[in-house]
Formats: structure tokens, C-alpha cells, sequence
């Protein structure tokens, strides 16, 4: 479990930095962004906003693409920010999440290398969103080689206030911001290339050549 009292928080107008949001197993767009540019905020002090890559992630199955989400509780209605949404167990997500991973990619070349830790990431507890993302973020850039820091904002940040505000840009619900070479995944011969899946999809596929791939997207 990480020591949060250990974690960096900064004000975005001290620093020339680019703005994320919280993820879960986040797209690969997002790993880029981190991995490229190693001033990188996350922003906790938003308004929680439904259906984002903060508490869901994007995965190839045999029926094609598929999200998987956590089930979270507000705090304070529709006023909760990110850093006090709180991880719901009363459904049994943990399990249904491991076996469409595993079901998914049992047969992807390096499956077998990475199950054990992923396995413990989402099996293990947590009370809110933000410490199992930023466990998940920590153990992923470990597993690829990314040292970037996690850095947090003390306050709520205009999205008008910087260029390099990516909160709502990497979406479900929109189109990569950056181009992405195919890759060979698993089932591509039944759906072709899907853009943009989560960061284990890249690593389950391309396992230690993750980095180089990451490296060679242009930003």
C-alpha cells in the first residue's frame, strides 16, 4: 500500500506542465502523455464527472471491444470531487474484471508474466478511486520503465488555464487525440486494429517492447 502522505502536490501555475486526470488501467494515449512529458499534475479537485477513464478501462475480447468500470459512491452528490469518490463493493466487480482480463488474454504472449501483479492490483482493497489509480498508474510505469512522477494539484484548475489540459480530451467518448500504430493484439484477426485500448493491452501483447512503442508515439 503507498504512503500518501509521501505524495507531491503543486500548484499548475508554478510550473510550464501538462494536466490528466485520474485513470484506471489508463489508455495508452494517456501512458504516452505520462511517459513523454514527465511534469505531469493529476487533477482531484474536480467535480467527479460520470463515464471517463477514471474509473473504467477498454479491453479486446473475442466479441470485439469491451469497458469494464468500477461501481463508485459520491461522497457529496453531484458535487463530490475526485479525490472523495469511494470504491463500491457491494458488486462483485473485482471477479468479473479478473476473468474478462484473463478470459481475454490468457492466450496474449506475455499474459503469463504480468497475471500475478495485476491480479493483486484488483483484488486488493481500497477506500477511494484516486489510491487504487494511483497504485495501478505506479505498479504499470514500473512494469514498462516509466519514472515519471505522480503530482497533484492543491486546487481546481480552469480548463481554459493551460494548453496542455488533456482532463476531458482523452475520453471514451472521443477519438484519440494522437495517432497510434497498429499493433498485433489478440483477436485481431476477427475485429482488426482497436485503437487506444488500455495500457494492459499493450502489455500483454507487447510485453518489454511496450516502452520503445510508447516512445515512438508522436505528441
Amino acid at each position: 500500500m503507498i504512503n500518501f502522505a509521501a505524495s507531491f502536490f503543486y500548484k499548475i501555475e508554478n510550473y510550464i506542465m501538462q494536466l490528466l486526470s485520474t485513470a484506471y488501467f489508463p489508455p495508452i494515449t494517456w501512458m504516452a502523455l505520462f511517459y513523454h512529458r514527465n511534469k505531469t499534475v493529476i487533477d482531484l479537485q474536480e467535480t467527479y464527472p460520470k463515464q471517463s477513464y477514471r474509473n473504467r478501462f477498454s479491453i479486446a475480447t473475442a466479441n470485439g471491444k469491451m469497458d469494464l468500470s468500477i461501481p463508485v459512491k459520491k461522497t457529496n452528490g453531484n458535487r463530490t470531487l475526485t479525490k472523495d469518490i469511494i470504491l463500491d463493493y457491494s458488486q462483485n466487480w473485482q471477479q468479473v474484471h479478473w476473468k474478462s482480463l484473463k478470459a481475454a488474454y490468457q492466450s496474449s504472449p506475455f499474459f503469463l508474466y504480468y497475471k500475478d501483479e495485476i491480479e493483486e492490483l484488483i483484488k486488493s482493497q481500497y477506500t477511494s478511486l484516486f489510491q487504487l489509480n494511483e497504485e495501478v498508474i505506479q505498479v504499470i510505469s514500473g512494469k514498462i520503465g516509466i519514472q515519471s512522477q505522480i503530482n497533484y494539484t492543491r486546487e481546481f484548475v480552469p480548463v481554459d488555464n493551460t494548453d496542455q489540459d488533456f482532463r476531458f480530451t482523452i475520453h471514451p467518448k472521443h477519438s484519440s487525440p494522437f495517432h497510434l500504430q497498429p499493433y498485433e493484439q489478440v483477436f485481431m484477426e476477427k475485429h482488426g486494429f482497436i485503437n487506444n485500448l488500455s495500457v494492459l493491452d499493450l502489455l500483454f501483447n507487447l510485453g518489454p517492447e511496450s516502452l520503445s512503442y510508447l516512445e515512438d508515439i508522436e505528441l
